[in-house]
């Protein structure tokens, strides 16, 4: 068997990621003092257990997880819109999370605060002219990066419908919402170009763009929902990149053992690692899970390089 692809620190990446200000991002949705340990724990525990009961729940036949209920259980989440992205609300969900040995009782709702930082990094090293986010939900990712970039052409894909329309209304005023716009960790070189992000409803397995059409695809927990269209879904996203691919999904390598196999397993998420991507034409540059992570759920950040045909 081949060794694992290597997962490294942030120190040794041939990109420029700056820890503190992934630190920073996170901070308006962290806990501190003595709270935070006993919040960390009793979440821990919570998690586990339930992640047990649907276990079991598989075993005896439960329904399996298809295109229809992942459209019903993020359709709703996306329709609510963007209020929740705001960091005056504070940790109002304080979850188990970690980032190496560190325990972090952090509110998910930092999640694309803390990575925007990190996707910044990589597009400032490769410089891309178009970029396709597929799976991009309510286009959170997307916004983030926008007014950083403007010239560049971005374009988001989801599955929901809700997602798609939670979007295009936030395109439709003239700034972004003053509360969105300061949880956005970026600087805002232009703060117009979000309303130039194209968003399309569509699916992963068949994407309605020109083979090479984007010089940086990426996906963040994206490919974990799509279990029974893999294959379809990593040979079309390879298809439309015309040079990286970069994934921050919950791939085997960071899933072995321990809780996060028992919770991926038991949500049947995705179960391919680094080293399948080169079978769909993809070859992996660097990995890395040096960042705040879910306790339960292990999602290295992947960047690869377009085989060649």
């Amino acid at each position: 068997m081949d060794a694992p692809f290597p997962l490294r620190p942030l120190d040794q990446l041939p990109v420029a990621i700056d820890r503190s200000a992934v630190e920073a991002a996170m901070r308006p949705f962290l806990v501190d003092g003595a709270e935070a340990e006993r919040i960390w724990r009793a979440d821990y525990k919570r998690r586990y257990s339930k992640s047990v009961r649907r276990m079991l729940k598989r075993l005896i036949g439960a329904k399996k997880r298809d295109q229809e209920r992942i459209q019903s259980e993020y359709g709703p989440a996306w329709a609510a819109g963007h209020a929740k992205y705001d960091p005056s609300f504070g940790a109002r969900k304080p979850a188990a999370w970690v980032w190496g040995e560190r325990h972090l009782t952090l509110d998910g709702v930092a999640a694309a605060r803390l990575r925007a930082p990190m996707f910044a990094a990589v597009l400032a090293e490769l410089k891309p002219r178009t970029v396709l986010e597929v799976g991009c939900g309510n286009g959170i990712n997307l916004l983030s990066l926008a007014g950083a970039f403007p010239d560049v052409r971005f374009t988001g894909l989801d599955l929901t419908a809700e997602g798609i329309a939670a979007a295009k209304k936030l395109q439709e005023g003239e700034a972004l919402p003053p509360a969105l716009g300061e949880y956005i960790p970026l600087p805002k070189t232009d703060p117009a170009a979000f309303k130039r992000i194209d968003f399309v409803q569509g699916s992963a397995a068949d994407l309605p763009f020109a083979d090479g059409q984007f010089d940086l695809v990426f996906t963040v927990l994206a490919i974990e929902q799509m279990e029974r269209i893999r294959d379809q879904a990593l040979h079309e996203i390879a298809r439309v990149s015309g040079g990286h691919v970069l994934m921050l999904e919950p791939l085997r390598d960071a899933n072995m053992r321990g809780f996060r196999r028992l919770y991926t397993v038991s949500r049947n998420y995705l179960r391919g690692s680094i080293a399948d991507l080169p079978g769909y034409g993809l070859e992996p540059v660097w990995a890395t899970d040096d960042f705040p992570q879910e306790v339960f759920l292990g999602s290295p950040l992947v960047l690869s390089r377009k085989r060649e045909a």
